[in-house]
């Protein structure tokens, strides 16, 4: 029996992360050969080739490690949404994890599907209708599973708006995602006026209906565009955004010629010094994921020195840099006892999943 793997063109560029799971799903499936379906094709075209396909729906999963489905001789199945019974950070310690169904799912389509091609009863189909069909005869089974990873700002970023001043001040917030990062205190907060800047088009549409503006585009001409229209803000966040730039000192810069007298600015950023990433380099492993500490859209990796330099250097008053420890991975004495041999291990820092800083015009 012939099998294949298909990915659904979504429309969104391949890159270096996209790419990167489609190698974990074709290997997780045991295939050589794997596609792309277009929208304009049609059930023939698609399935001609191959008796068994999987058929990945959400390109920023990941396939479960663990996961073995015996196939019966007709049948459709639908991956589970599934996530660790346990801390993880990497790649590495999810492969190690223990994965649990989640119950209930998330309210969205299964990650994944496998069928046979002799399912599909009408090859004339077309693409959105194959699709619906699939689903609607799916059986979901939890030995198929998958992991999501979540990228949007759905809620409040409380390690920054609690080191925001109070008052009726104006808020800049850069790469706001869907907005609810800080625009989510609002309602403690009554006097906030908050100017989002997203360049995911799906993303400003969520965002327009939690901040009070939203500026669609990049950073590096949005930024511009208010200085030379003369506007001021009295505080910028920069909310795990200069990890994914290609020059963060000069947003950074370009921040600060809008930043009002005495305005206050708030970063936060993944710590390259974590000890979840620390004890994956001693094994000779760095596995870019979805998101997190090792998101593969990451471009600049910060530890505090770094970041402390950062914030300098792009002209502001360093006020502090804190940490923030996050959930503590699976079973962290073998890094921390390697580190207490060693005098000069910065155990604070192993400890930090996120260093936030705070400055002032």
């Amino acid at each position: 029996m012939s099998r294949a793997l298909a990915f659904l063109d979504d429309g969104r560029p391949l890159d270096f992360g996209r790419r990167l799971s489609r190698l974990r799903w074709k290997r997780a499936a045991g295939v050589e050969r794997s596609e792309t379906w277009k929208e304009t094709a049609t059930a023939g075209e698609l399935l001609q080739g191959a008796d068994e396909w999987m058929l990945v729906l959400d390109a920023d999963s990941l396939p479960g490690f663990h996961s073995v489905s015996v196939a019966p001789e007709g049948y459709v199945l639908a991956a589970a949404w599934a996530g660790p019974d346990e801390s993880v950070h990497t790649l590495r310690e999810l492969e190690r994890a223990r994965l649990a169904p989640l119950h209930p799912a998330p309210d969205k389509a299964p990650p994944a599907l496998r069928f046979r091609t002799g399912e599909v009863a009408d090859l004339d189909v077309a693409f959105k209708s194959l699709i619906r069909q699939l689903q609607s005869h799916a059986t979901v089974d939890v030995a198929f599973q998958a992991v999501g990873f979540e990228r949007a700002s759905e809620g409040e970023r409380p390690e920054l708006t609690r080191r925001l001043p109070d008052g009726p001040i104006r808020i800049l917030d850069t790469g706001c995602g869907a907005g609810a990062g800080i625009s989510g205190a609002k309602a403690r907060r009554p006097g906030w006026t908050v100017t989002g800047i997203e360049r995911d088009p799906e993303l400003t549409g969520r965002a327009r209906s939690r901040c009070d503006r939203v500026l669609e585009g990049d950073l590096r001409t949005i930024l511009p565009a208010l200085e030379n229209g003369g506007e001021r803000f009295d505080a910028v966040v920069f909310a795990d955004v200069l990890e994914h730039l290609e020059d963060p000192v000069g947003a950074l810069s370009a921040a600060r010629r809008i930043a009002g007298p005495g305005a206050r600015l708030a970063v936060s950023v993944p710590n390259a010094g974590h000890l979840s990433i620390v004890r994956d380099l001693i094994r000779g492993r760095f596995d870019p994921v979805p998101a997190g500490l090792c998101d593969a859209q990451h471009l600049r990796w910060f530890t505090r020195e770094s970041l402390a330099r950062a914030v300098e250097e792009g002209g502001w008053r360093l006020r502090a840099i804190e940490s923030e420890t996050g959930a503590l991975p699976a079973s962290p004495e073998d890094v921390l006892e390697l580190a207490a041999s060693w005098p000069e291990a910065d155990r604070e820092g192993l400890m930090t999943y996120q260093w936030v800083a705070t400055g002032e015009a």
